[in-house]
């Protein structure tokens, strides 16, 4: 029980996640009050999945998970998966952007919209937006980052300090995560540019290299290659105590199959919803295709037909 009742920290990520979340309440009352009753409670229920990610990012880093991740490296395979999967993952879910717009005053809000979309002289700032959000980009961030933190020479590091391990290495994690599951999770306003076909590439690519990386890190190894736990095991040796720690190697090869697992159990999902869209080909769907994307206005017949098609689904 002491495992789980022991070692919570960071207590200001904690004010920042209640701080985080009390700012989208604000703006999903604003954003519902001018709203049906129904589209009120679809977003009601799409920000319980913004409000889940952000209490298992937060505790991530509070509970107890942070302290043995410096102590396991398997531990810390559960918190990457978690912070730069999972968390994300829901949060882009939730369709959170625009009740965070609409928590700020009406005049700042329409301020900073036009100072970041409408003024003149901002053309680099809407460029750079342009690529961080863009696919490309998206995806060779998310993929870098993983590969570069399995790096011993990285890792090891800044597995010795908790506030590097906390701002760098879990604070790209996310970011990351964020800026590659908005590539194939709808978030209002936003929508996947991605075409069905790149989708299902793209996630094959990335799990991939999680593939690769956890059998670099099992039985393509011949030893250890990180050192973490070393404080565990000075303060056992300091007090006489026999340590309780694994075998390093068989520490690694538990947190490669870890990461070897739950990079299935991620993928899985969305590359079934990718190849879904990809063999959604019939024609009711491409002309609502084109009616969503403004191509032209849908007739009363296809209006029929297609709820009609919804009637029998």
């Amino acid at each position: 029980m002491n495992y789980l009742t022991h070692h919570w920290g960071f207590p200001e990520i904690a004010i920042v996640a209640v701080l985080v979340v009390a700012l989208h309440e604000r703006g999903l009352r604003v954003v519902n009050a001018r709203s049906t009753r129904a589209h009120a409670l679809r977003r009601r229920r799409r920000m319980w999945l913004a409000y889940a990610g952000i209490v298992v990012a937060a505790l991530s880093v509070v509970s107890p998970l942070q302290y043995w991740s410096m102590e396991y490296f398997w531990v810390h395979m559960i918190q990457h998966v978690t912070v730069m999967l999972a968390a994300p993952a829901l949060y882009v879910a939730g369709a959170p952007a625009i009740p965070l717009v609409f928590a700020l005053p009406v005049a700042t809000r329409r301020r900073l919209l036009r100072w970041v979309f409408l003024r003149p002289g901002r053309p680099l700032l809407r460029r750079i937006g342009a690529v961080v959000f863009s696919p490309l980009f998206a995806i060779i961030f998310f993929n870098v980052v993983m590969v570069v933190w399995m790096i011993p020479s990285v890792f090891n590091p800044v597995m010795g300090n908790s506030d590097l391990h906390v701002s760098l290495m879990l604070g790209s994690f996310f970011v990351s995560g964020l800026l590659f599951w908005f590539q194939f999770i709808p978030s209002r306003p936003w929508r996947p540019t991605l075409t069905p076909f790149a989708r299902v590439g793209a996630l094959l690519f990335t799990n991939v290299v999680m593939t690769i990386i956890a059998m670099a890190l099992s039985f393509l190894a011949s030893g250890p290659f990180y050192d973490i736990g070393n404080s565990m095991l000075h303060l056992a040796n300091m007090s006489s105590m026999t340590p309780t720690t694994l075998n390093p190697f068989a520490d690694q090869q538990i947190g490669a199959a870890i990461l070897w697992v739950c990079g299935d159990f991620w993928c899985y999902p969305a590359l079934v919803m990718a190849l879904r869209l990809v063999t959604k080909n019939d024609a009711n769907s491409s002309a609502m295709d084109e009616v969503l994307r403004g191509r032209r206005s849908m007739t009363v017949e296809e209006f029929r037909g297609f709820k009609s098609d919804e009637t029998i689904v």
